[in-house]
């Protein structure tokens, strides 16, 4: 097992090349990136900082993969915009403190395949709004918006459907108690197969739970979306 902190991302991630026309085109990315993550802010802050704490845990599961530093930064900024589709969400749905109604839930499953939109003519962004349009898929096809299965299923959508799980149950919500990290990962653990890609499940319930407590606190006060704006 790897020691924790060669699992916890990087500096930095984004484009590796050193041409006038890469800086050119990272500068309008880094831009774009911090006016998305101004406007998803501006809407609710809470999606701001679970998509903070979610590229944490992405990262170090890609890293336990084995995920090669350009699939790195793909998974990075697909994790990141995840949710962004939420900003077209209307308050009475995205702010509600409570479960949400099924004709609510109904809107709400909207926002992968708007965001999937916002982004998909954006040539740095086309591998990232894949990962955004099919982070709710489920392993065994039960999953929205395209009822895909298994392997076709993006393997970053793949990974974020864990690590967004983990992320959403182990915090605070008006309606729900948070689970701790050790019940998450037994919860994780048992959607191996349906909900979740089996040799993912494996992988990430390989690091202890202390050691994703450890990683969840560091996500808690990462600077990662700073990283990422600057890195592209």
């Amino acid at each position: 097992m790897q020691a924790l902190e060669q699992l916890a991302p990087p500096p930095s991630l984004g484009l590796s090349t050193s041409s006038s026309t890469a800086s050119v085109s990272g500068a309008i990315l880094g831009s774009t990136l911090r006016a998305l993550d101004a406007a998803l802010q501006a809407r609710d802050i809470c999606t701001h900082t679970h998509c903070q704490r979610v590229i944490y845990y992405s990262l170090t599961l890609g890293r336990i993969m084995g995920l090669s530093e350009d699939e790195l930064v793909t998974l990075e900024r697909g994790v990141f915009l995840h949710d962004i589709g939420k900003i077209h969400m209307p308050d009475s749905v995205l702010l509600k403190p409570g479960l949400l109604s099924d004709t609510e839930r109904t809107v709400m499953q909207q926002h992968p395949s708007i965001g999937y939109e916002m982004l998909r003519h954006n040539p740095l962004l086309t591998d990232a709004a894949e990962i955004v349009l099919t982070h709710h898929e489920r392993y065994n096809g039960s999953g929205y918006p395209l009822g895909l299965k298994g392997d076709d299923i993006p393997l970053g959508a793949r990974i974020c459907a864990i690590t967004d799980t983990f992320d959403a149950i182990t915090s605070i919500r008006p309606y729900r108690t948070p689970m701790s990290v050790e019940d998450a990962c037994n919860y994780i653990q048992s959607e191996r197969g349906c909900q979740y890609d089996p040799e993912i499940v494996d992988m990430f319930t390989a690091l202890p739970s202390s050691q994703w407590q450890e990683v969840r606190r560091a996500a808690s006060t990462s600077t990662a979306l700073n990283s990422l704006f600057h890195a592209a």
